[in-house]
């Protein structure tokens, strides 16, 4: 989160910082992300798909998606009725926090109560430089 921000700031482009408010704001967020969720989210995908199946446990599963409903609840208020996280242009709030969420795409989370949320996730993760990143991993 820290390279990201720092990156975003240190060049001129696309996810520079306008403002020192901004700038707090994608912070705020960024680490927020990795404090509210990241642990579950990756606990969570590891029991629904990393783990050797003899390994995996349910339970896990089930807590770690009842104790997310808080902080996507937090995040779906926040998005009501905004396209962006922070200002009116995708920022490297809106990065940090859908690359952490997208490893519940890949566990298999459940977002339908979270119908602000999904259409977030869904337009982050379709984003062209997204794409561009999933074509070059190794399959």
């Amino acid at each position: 989160m820290a390279i990201n921000i720092y990156l975003a700031q240190k060049y001129e482009g696309p996810m520079h910082f306008a403002s020192p408010k901004v700038l707090g704001l994608a912070s705020q967020w960024s680490f927020w992300a990795m404090l509210e969720m990241e642990d579950l989210l990756l606990d969570l995908l590891q029991h629904r798909a990393l783990l050797p199946e003899f390994v995996r446990d349910p339970s896990y599963a089930e807590r770690d998606e009842l104790l997310l409903g808080k902080p996507l609840g937090i995040l779906n208020t926040a998005l009501a009725g905004r396209e962006f996280l922070v200002g009116d242009n995708f920022t490297v709030a809106d990065l940090n926090v859908a690359s952490i969420l997208a490893w519940g795409k890949m566990a298999r989370l459940g977002l339908s109560a979270h119908r602000e949320v999904t259409r977030w996730l869904d337009d982050c993760l379709a984003r062209p430089a997204y794409g561009r990143v999933r074509a070059r991993r190794p399959k």
